[in-house]
């Protein structure tokens, strides 16, 4: 049963039983006996929980009182502990009902179910993610402090808990990781590689484990601080090139006190810094650092629930593209393409992309509030929109109101952004007319709704 992080500070309320009864955008929720609504990290929809109530509706489970009846047996031995999962309790198909039910809730407008990715392993549940990163720390979580607190002091390799940056859950491997990423992170982890690196001291050589698994196979990328000696670098490189599926092992420097896995690049230690991955047919080139999407499988499902929400013909505008991918995937069904990012490089990745397939379109960088009103668009037009969690930019979203465009899609990673700019919209004569979901994340809370506009 997952337990959430340990209570630090404050006065302790005593426990409720909470019958868990939806998912709710950062957890799962439920009503204790007296009516009242608590929300916990994790769980499954039906289980029964003990839990001590928090701050602002907030509750941590301390054990289970009666499971689901569709309740199942988490794959990862650390599921509760480390801070990526919540709904391992939950089979898949339950997992993207309750998903279907919360863009519904949060969008106010019904939601014709959630789709996803079928894979080998419980239809697309695990061994998904094309990228995994690790950090290292000298402290290692434990829900409870062991008799000796020396048993937590080391070089530890896993993933951060929630709420703790200065720490890390071990972790052996992750079943959301392929098998060639978790045979990388037994390789590491066998040379037991130290000292890792303290936030709290600044001291340490030891950052960030990075695992990006493209069309070639896997390329790892070892992040320290500069004091790093070369030939432990080395061994760690020897050790990951005898892995037949690593075909590129990089090492970046990061002398900063941000706990984030990049920084420059110092030098390529075996094989290629090349990266491609292909999404439905479309294979993308792309930088070592750039964004994409986690899941290719579930990529290809979300492109094309975009494309069968656009039709065809015309001018495609892809707003909020950054390395263009959803522009590019459907490219050949339009005359033309326009897309507008914030980030220059991930601009000139999509131009790249676009001259190597064949391509016609235009690719701007700068802010889509900004940009868009200057462009002269041939008509007919069809729209994309795929902003940021906070959603569309307030003056993105009154331009795009007014726009005479034969239909609008608006992709959100944070579906209550689209309940928020639906207002907008439709105040300027647009109607959601169609509300999908996709499940880009199996085992997590997340989700990305698609949602279709016409005029009138």
């Amino acid at each position: 049963m997952p337990v959430g992080a340990v209570a630090r500070h404050g006065k302790q309320r005593p426990p409720v039983q909470v019958l868990l009864d939806r998912l709710e955008a950062k957890g799962l929720s439920g009503l204790d006996e007296a009516g009242r609504r608590h929300e916990v990290r994790a769980g499954a929809v039906g289980q029964a929980v003990l839990a001590r109530r928090g701050r602002k509706g907030k509750a941590e489970v301390l054990e289970e009182r009666a499971p689901a009846p569709d309740q199942v047996a988490p794959a990862c031995p650390v599921y509760g502990l480390c801070g990526g999962c919540q709904l391992q309790a939950m089979p898949l198909a339950r997992q993207r009902a309750e998903k279907a039910l919360l863009v519904e809730r949060l969008v106010g407008h019904p939601c014709q179910g959630c789709e996803g990715a079928d894979g080998p392993v419980d239809q697309g549940a695990y061994g998904y993610r094309n990228k995994l990163e690790l950090s290292w720390s000298p402290r290692r979580y434990t829900p409870a402090p062991p008799q000796d607190p020396a048993e937590l002091r080391g070089s530890w390799l896993g993933f951060h808990p929630p709420g703790w940056f200065s720490r890390v859950v071990d972790v052996p491997s992750c079943p959301l990781g392929s098998p060639a990423m978790n045979r990388a992170i037994a390789a590491i982890r066998a040379l037991a590689l130290g000292p890792a690196w303290d936030n709290e001291s600044h001291g340490g050589w030891w950052r960030h484990l990075v695992l990006r698994e493209g069309d070639q196979g896997l390329l790892v990328t070892l992040v320290t601080h500069s004091s790093c000696p070369e030939p432990e670098l080395r061994r760690a490189a020897d050790a990951l090139a005898a892995l037949p599926e690593v075909h590129g092992v990089l090492w970046r420097v990061n002398d900063g006190v941000a706990e984030v896995a990049t920084g420059a690049l110092r030098a390529v230690l075996h094989g290629s810094p090349e990266l491609q991955v292909t999404v439905g047919g479309t294979t993308l080139d792309l930088p070592p650092e750039a964004f994409f999407q986690v899941n290719s499988a579930g990529a290809a499902v979300l492109f094309d629930r975009i494309g069968a929400a656009l039709g065809e013909g015309g001018t495609l505008l892809d707003l909020y593209c950054g390395v263009g991918a959803i522009g590019l995937h459907l490219g050949r069904r339009f005359d033309h393409v326009v897309g507008i990012e914030l980030l220059d490089s991930a601009v000139e990745v999509a131009r790249a992309n676009a001259a190597r397939l064949g391509l016609s379109g235009a690719w701007y960088a700068g802010p889509v509030e900004e940009i868009l009103p200057t462009l002269d668009l041939p008509d007919p037009r069809r729209v994309v929109v795929d902003p940021p969690r906070v959603g569309l930019h307030p003056r993105a979203a009154a331009f795009l109101a007014g726009l005479d465009a034969e239909v609008l899609v608006y992709v959100a990673c944070n579906p209550a952004s689209l309940g928020r700019d639906r207002a907008v919209l439709e105040a300027g004569g647009w109607r959601l007319r169609d509300l999908w979901a996709v499940d880009l994340f199996p085992q997590t809370r997340h989700v990305e709704a698609v949602g279709r506009f016409l005029r009138g």
